[in-house]
């Protein structure tokens, strides 16, 4: 009886308490042009209770009798609280915040400031700008959205890394930027993907960055040049992209957001291949018609050109891998690797094209995205849980990769509001049974099919039966000599990996008085990554019972930070605020390597299973540093600041005596609309000047000043060391980079144009360079400081409202766009050339003093003084005696072009991402020609009398149907008559001459399109628990509109390999890039 009375009494009570309610409505707008505003938060001051306006800003809201003000907010617009006394009706106007003024950054050490005071360049992004149409990178993103960043992705692979480089490259050891996260520095490794895989490195596993899952991220801030930078002292050198991650909301509400979506994956740039003749030798109607032979070309075909026996060299040139045989679709009947056998031979079957064969061999990819987060507040606390899963199927076949993270991040102050805690805490697991090999490597299937590959091969034909074996015991395959069959090679030979991950900080600040405060903050990074590689018996250049390898390393690392900091007036005119602080790093890296190079039992892929010795390696690597800084900003009348920072940084990786090093730095700004405001008018809203010089550096890396040993593969049970082939540098010292900007910022017509420009010039010295010195020293080379690299450039950000109407469409557009000229001043003593990098025959990469970083050195046609290219006796061009410059990697300018379209419910946005110049030596366009496979090496002759046919069938003359832009000429200056065969200008004689390979980079390229919809607020009202609900369609990599004429193969300019100097420049297969296109829903409840 006593349970029912209490139950009664607690009904009673809970009707009570839902009568004492009273319903307030009312619409909010904008005061300056009186529009409607949908979308703002509406709460009952001190409560939970809350609700956002419909499309048509009207909001209702049910709050207690004894609630006393209503909160509304909205981003850009200044908070307002009314009280609500016995109003049943609240009508607000909110006031735009001067965005040109007040707007607040994250600057380097996370503090966060206002943009008016800062004398340098700094570019935020929104988290929504790379969450809402995600890529499975978060670096790619940022393409097209940052002047002077210049974004590469490493292509269509899952996981692979992503390139970015901030005002160009300025280092010959690593030009990428420091990542910040929440104020604590990350680790961003990098794949060691090797172009030949000469050390197992043939995969690409990602970048660091990529770990960030970008629904979690609130901001992006890039500080682009040393003076932003500064602060960050030996890390700085080449940029800080700034990352603030979302944390718990303070709008005292509980507030649940969830998103799901999926995306379908396509590879949407191949090769331009052609289909008119097939895999074999000599097979061309040109040389058969000079071969002199009586036979029929159906005979010739079979005898002379290709015939399938065993893909090994026992038929006719059917060990080949190139594509100059017989002319298909013209009923020619040839034994071929799918025909039927009888009596142990293959029968002829119809020859012909298969046009799609390579592009029938990727699928549609998919990607399935799903989060979470939870959130809420208190009076002094505010917390919030997100959770994330990602899992994804590649356009390659039997590729995956699957994304869990998990993060927790809460924020407490004292009732007294002079303590402060916040942490966040978040956890990151990346695993996949498969990732796609890369590089001129059996593992990477475009290494075959890219341009190796038979244009009569039935891509079908492969699939089904790539499980069994042919007649003579191998592996189903069209070529048994070179190549796997593609799919035996996604399903059998695997490149597995797993990596576990933690990052978080603790924050603690103390207000000691009104105008200092105390900050300690302790962070950690620390990841765990397993990698494995299997590679099967009967898999071609493997040894019988098969191979493989596994690594593990585990890297940590502890930052911790001391910060005090002031802000005084000390005057009525002039304010004060400062900086003081110190910072401690502990990094620690320990890796293990194991390698079976044969197996007893052929594929049992375990330790306990090795034939003869393993390959072991073993090593750690620590480094430390601590370091002291200093930053004082002055202000006069807000509208006149002056800068100054210090850092002094010590590093276990230079020498005892000069471990110590000092970076300065000194920047102003002046607002001339704030001195005087007779300034301001309905044209000019606002315009700032600034400019500063600062100076940073890049430390050298762990272990260059002594020596190491390397363990060498064992011989009679014994493992044999080595001493290294480097000498040890005992002076080495950070490169030194000096950089000064000046810059403009400007607002128009009130506030509806905005305009950023920025003038740069970055110096950077003491370059850490290898060098070889005389075999006499008993090493090959040395490590040293030398060298100059400057780059100077502008900087040209510009956003427009074109329309914007209360009830009608709304147009935002937003240009930016940069030019970066680079230039190596010096390089060392009398060394005038630096190698970069190299690849195919005699390509390489330099640093050439007075010439921009990056020249692509080769062989080009020999030339006259008119242009004309000079060939020899036999028709084909003379290479130059010696290798010359044929290219330069860096871009010439590179921007973006954005705009958005609202109107209502609905809103639509694109993204248009752009770059001129920045040359490629593409290995697909130099070797599928060789091959004969790339669709110019069939085509119609443009010389007269060919009367359009196909140039196997004519001929080629130099000067005519090649090169024919300023014509060909003999030695003696006439002009050329000579007609090659085009199997001998392109696989006989294409290898002499590199600049035949070289494309410009630039292109055009539809990077984004996003179509949304927000459902109607009055719909969402009937469910009384969905606040918002948006669904929308995106779509990322649509297309690429415009590539350069020397692109002939029709590949994708935006290619890398890694994130290395070493894969700058050159293309090796690359895998194509999808098209990305999906669908997105968002729910917050």
């Amino acid at each position: 009886m006593k349970k029912v009375t209490l139950f009664l009494i607690l009904v009673f009570g809970l009707c009570h308490a839902m009568a004492q309610t009273k319903t307030i409505s009312g619409v909010v707008s904008s005061s300056q042009d009186k529009s409607t505003l949908p979308g703002v938060s509406v709460s009952v001051k001190g409560s939970t209770i809350g609700t956002i306006t419909d499309i048509d800003g009207k909001y209702s809201l049910k709050v207690p009798q004894n609630a006393a003000a209503l909160l509304f907010s909205f981003v850009g617009m200044k908070t307002v609280e009314v009280a609500i006394a016995e109003k049943t009706n609240i009508n607000v106007s909110l006031q735009p915040e001067n965005i040109a003024v007040d707007e607040v950054v994250v600057t380097a050490l996370g503090i966060s400031r206002e943009k008016k005071a800062l004398g340098y360049a700094v570019q935020e992004i929104s988290g929504d700008n790379v969450s809402t149409n995600k890529s499975d990178n978060f670096v790619n993103s940022l393409s097209g959205k940052v002047s002077g960043v210049q974004v590469t992705s490493a292509g269509g692979a899952l996981g692979a890394s992503s390139r970015i480089t901030i005002r160009g490259n300025s280092s010959f050891t690593s030009n990428e930027p420091l990542f910040v996260v929440d104020g604590i520095p990350i680790n961003n490794h990098q794949s060691e993907v090797d172009q030949y895989n000469t050390y197992g490195n043939g995969v690409d596993y990602g970048n660091g960055a990529s770990d960030i899952d970008p629904s979690n991220i609130e901001s992006i801030s890039i500080l682009k040049g040393a003076n932003a930078a500064a602060l960050y002292g030996m890390k700085a050198g080449n940029g800080v992209i700034m990352i603030t991650t979302k944390s718990g909301s303070k709008s005292k509400r509980f507030k649940i957001n969830l998103n799901s979506g999926i995306t379908f994956s396509n590879s949407y740039v191949i090769p331009d291949y052609q289909n008119e003749y097939g895999q074999g030798y000599n097979g061309s109607e040109y040389i058969y018609n000079n071969s002199g032979s009586s036979l029929s070309y159906q005979d010739y075909a079979t005898t002379e050109s290709f015939c399938y026996a065993d893909g090994a060299g026992g038929g006719v040139y059917d060990n080949y891998d190139e594509s100059w045989g017989p002319r298909m679709d013209i009923g020619l009947q040839i034994p071929q690797f799918d025909s039927p056998v009888e009596d142990g031979e293959y029968q002829a079957t119809d020859w012909i094209s298969h046009p799609d064969n390579v592009k029938d061999f990727f699928k549609t990819g998919i990607s399935y995205d799903n989060n979470i987060s939870v959130e809420g507040s208190g009076e002094n606390i505010s917390g919030r849980l997100f959770l994330s899963n990602r899992s994804m199927e590649g356009a390659i076949p039997n590729t995956d990769l699957k994304t869990n993270t998990a993060s927790l991040s809460t924020n407490i102050t004292s009732p007294g509001k002079k303590l402060n805690v916040k942490g966040t805490l978040t956890y990151t697991q990346s695993k996949s049974d498969n990732l796609s090999g890369q590089g001129y490597d059996e593992n990477n299937v475009m290494q075959s099919i890219g341009s190796w590959f038979g244009r009569q091969v039935d891509m079908k034909s492969l699939k089904d039966n790539w499980k069994t074996y042919n007649k003579d015991g191998n592996p189903y395959n069209w070529n048994s000599n070179y190549h796997n069959n593609p799919y035996w090679t996604v399903y059998k030979n695997t490149n597995s990996m797993q990596k576990d991950r933690v990052t978080g900080n603790l924050n603690a600040s103390y207000k000691l008085a009104d105008w200092v405060s105390v900050m300690g903050r302790v962070g950690i990074d620390w990841y765990h990554l397993y990698l494995k590689r299997i590679s099967c018996d009967g898999s071609v250049t493997i040894a019988d019972g098969g191979t493989f390898w596994q690594s593990q390393e585990y890297n940590s690392a502890l930052n911790a930070d001391l910060i005090f900091t002031f802000n005084k007036n000390i005057s009525s005119e002039i304010g004060f605020n400062g900086t003081l602080g110190a910072n401690y790093q502990d990094k620690k890296k320990h890796y293990m390597y194991f390698k079976a190079s044969a197996l007893t039992v052929p594929d049992l892929f375990s330790i306990k299973n090795v034939k003869g010795t393993p390959s072991v390696d073993q090593d750690n690597t620590p480094y430390k540093s601590n370091s002291v800084f200093a930053a004082a900003s002055f202000d006069y009348k807000k509208c006149i600041f002056l800068d100054f920072t210090a850092r002094n940084d010590w590093s276990s990786t230079l020498p005892s005596n000069e471990w110590s090093f000092f970076y300065p730095s000194i920047t102003a700004s002046w607002l001339p609309t704030e001195t005087f405001p007779s300034l301001k008018s309905t044209t000019l809203s606002f315009l700032k000047i600034r400019g500063g010089w600062a100076q940073v550096g890049n430390a050298p890396e762990p272990y260059q000043l002594t020596k190491t040993y390397t363990a060498l593969d064992s011989y009679n049970g014994t493992t044999p060391f080595r001493l290294p082939t480097k000498l040890p540098s005992a002076g080495l010292k950070p490169e030194k980079i000096n950089s000064t900007e000046i810059g403009i910022e400007g607002k128009f017509f009130n506030n509806r144009i905005g305009l950023d420009l920025t003038l740069y010039d970055k110096i950077a010295r003491n370059q850490i360079m290898k060098i070889d010195i005389s075999d006499a020293s008993g090493y090959d080379n040395m490590m040293i400081n030398a060298g100059e690299i400057e780059n100077k450039g502008i900087e040209i950000q510009l956003s427009t409202d074109i329309l914007k109407s209360k009830d009608g469409l709304n147009w935002t557009a937003s240009l930016n766009w940069a030019k970066n000229k680079n230039k190596v001043n010096k390089l060392y003593e009398d060394i005038t050339m630096y190698q970069i990098s190299d690849s195919w025959s005699s390509l390489s990469i330099q640093a050439e003093v007075g010439k921009s970083f990056g020249i692509i050195k080769g062989h080009a046609p020999k030339r006259n003084d008119d242009g004309a290219v000079i060939v020899g006796s036999t028709g084909l061009p003379l290479a130059t005696s010696s290798t010359t410059e044929i290219g330069n990697i860096m871009p010439d300018w590179t921007g973006g072009l954005s705009n958005t379209f609202t109107w209502k419910n609905f809103s639509a946005s694109f993204l248009l991402d752009m770059r001129w110049g920045g040359d490629v030596f593409s290995v697909t366009q130099w070797f599928g020609a060789q091959a004969g496979t790339i669709g110019f090496t069939s085509r119609s002759a443009s010389r007269k009398g060919a009367n359009g046919a196909n140039i196997r069938e004519v001929g080629i003359v130099v000067g005519k149907d090649e090169l024919s832009k300023h014509g060909a000429v003999y030695e003696d200056g006439t002009e050329n008559t000579s007609v090659v065969s085009a199997q001998t200008y392109y696989n006989s004689h294409w290898w002499d001459i590199e600049q035949y390979a070289i494309i410009k980079g630039s292109y055009l390229k539809l990077r984004e399109i996003t179509v949304g919809y927000q459902l109607p607020q009055s719909l969402l009202e009937r469910t009384n628990f969905i606040k918002s609900a948006n669904v929308s369609f995106v779509g990322r990599n649509i297309a690429l509109l415009w590539t350069d004429s020397s692109n002939r193969a029709k590949i994708d300019p935006e290619t890398a390999m890694g994130t290395s100097l070493e894969g700058m420049g050159i293309e090796q297969y690359q895998i194509p890039g999808t098209r990305n296109l999906g669908f997105k829903v968002s729910l917050t409840f």
